[in-house]
């Protein structure tokens, strides 16, 4: 199937209507579970006596599972602007339905029961249904699409799934090793669309995740949203639900022409979806690539991997390179971070970052810290407070975060004299304690005395 990488951005002004508003509880299952689906529209569960002339005109049906921070004036803005275009949302947070914890951990660990429930409850009603969901909540969505089609006779009844900047991935790798996706990825064969934002951390993936659908016989599309990071239609935080209209006053003016534009994009993605193969067979499930990975905390040890280079500029327009001297007149150990001014762990990290340069001479550490995909002023402004003397560097496409295999953030990596990564850490740490710096010692050991190279590492610090 061909991939789409388009996104319109024309403002919608939308008019006002009734949306009637009501609330249904449906049970399933053998073991009490029952899931609070919250209806904007007019398409309810027992829409036969009353959705006649509905159904005539084809009116979507769109099951909304909430992400894993529960409902937010954002998500409900986007139902009430579906709404106002003819379909209907039943909104579920699927966590607050089963009393789970709000954890990435609990959503990964979603099956599909609950999801196939809906769609198998939204596919009664007789109108064309919908699956979205952003972020992690993409897992149980899939796997509730794949439960539901083993069981289905008419798997045109559902058009397939619609995934905001879906994360698919068994976990947080070591950083520097490439992630791995879920099962569920290569057992889905129903049709999918990807909205990834040109900003999103794993935008450089979407190649391999449409390589990975398409592969298993998905009719697989996706949509760029220009110059927007993940999470964007969660930063409104004020009521909309009359109007997207005045969006513009609460979000940054290129989130707002995103936000505005999400609504006719979702349903174009729904016809689009609604239009391609629909397999019948369902695809076997690898259990063991459904067992998700453990993230390790602290440096971990890399057994000697070359880094690859780079030439980025400061914020003052200097290009640096990791290795642009002589093996003798580098530093004896480099520490390269990634980072970004929208997580608050890589934000934790700067002072003891910060302290752990100033203790030792540019000789033997240099740290250089790069920004992922923000604009040099925004950097400049936001790390000044902080009065770092180190090099803050701007990556903005993220391809040299692709290249050292960032997955998380903040990831850092301790390069030697000779271009090796010799440790990495996919978590914020604090730089500057005796374990650290032993570590640090011993590799400006290493290099320093021929007596040291036999030397073995010291255990990862904790």
């Amino acid at each position: 199937m061909p991939r789409i990488f388009s996104f319109g951005l024309g403002l919608f002004l939308f008019l006002s209507c009734a949306v009637a508003e009501a609330n249904f509880t449906l049970p399933y299952g053998t073991q009490g579970n029952e899931l609070d689906v919250s209806v904007i529209g007019d398409i309810q569960p027992d829409a036969q006596t009353s959705a006649d002339k509905l159904v005539a005109q084809n009116a979507p049906l769109i099951l909304w599972f909430t992400n894993q921070y529960g409902r937010v004036i954002g998500e409900q803005a986007l139902a009430h602007a579906l709404a106002r275009r003819g379909a209907t949302v039943w909104l579920v947070d699927l966590l607050n339905s089963l009393l789970l914890p709000r954890s990435n951990d609990a959503v990964r660990d979603l099956q599909g029961q609950s999801v196939a429930a809906l769609i198998a409850a939204g596919v009664k009603t007789g109108h064309p249904v919908t699956v979205v969901g952003l972020d992690r909540m993409a897992v149980p969505i899939l796997r509730g699409l794949r439960t539901w089609q083993a069981g289905a006779r008419k798997t045109k009844a559902v058009a397939g799934a619609v995934l905001l900047f879906p994360n698919l991935y068994r976990g947080t790798p070591v950083a520097g090793v490439a992630p791995s996706f879920l099962g569920i990825v290569s057992a889905t064969n129903m049709p999918v669309m990807i909205l990834e934002p040109e900003r999103g951390v794993n935008r450089n993936r979407l190649g391999t995740l449409l390589d990975t659908l398409q592969g298993a016989g998905s009719a697989t599309f996706a949509q760029i949203i220009p110059d927007v990071r993940d999470y964007f239609p969660l930063h409104l935080h004020t009521p909309q639900n009359e109007t997207l209209k005045s969006v513009a006053q609460f979000m940054k003016p290129h989130e707002a022409l995103a936000f505005q534009a999400l609504p006719a994009e979702i349903l174009e993605s729904s016809q689009l979806l609604a239009q391609t193969n629909h397999p019948t067979t369902v695809l076997p499930l690898n259990e063991t690539l459904e067992k998700p990975i453990q993230q390790q905390f602290g440096l971990v040890a890399v057994p000697n991997t070359p880094a690859p280079n780079f030439a980025l500029p400061d914020l003052s327009g200097r290009i640096y390179r990791l290795t642009d001297r002589v093996v003798a007149d580098r530093p004896k150990v480099t520490l390269v971070n990634f980072w970004a001014s929208w997580c608050p762990h890589c934000i934790e990290e700067i002072p003891s970052m910060k302290a752990l340069a100033e203790a030792y001479p540019a000789t033997q550490l240099q740290v250089l810290s790069i920004n992922f995909k923000e604009a040099r002023d925004q950097v400049a402004a936001f790390i000044k407070p902080f009065g770092v003397s180190f090099p803050v560097l701007i990556d903005r496409q993220g391809d040299v975060a692709a290249q050292w295999g960032v997955f998380a953030f903040p990831s850092s990596f301790l390069v030697d004299a000779q271009g090796r990564i010799r440790y990495s850490v996919n978590a914020s740490i604090d730089w500057n304690t005796p374990q650290v710096k032993a570590i640090i010692n011993q590799m400006i050991q290493e290099q320093t005395s021929p007596n040291a190279k036999g030397s073995k590492p010291l255990p990862p610090a904790k």
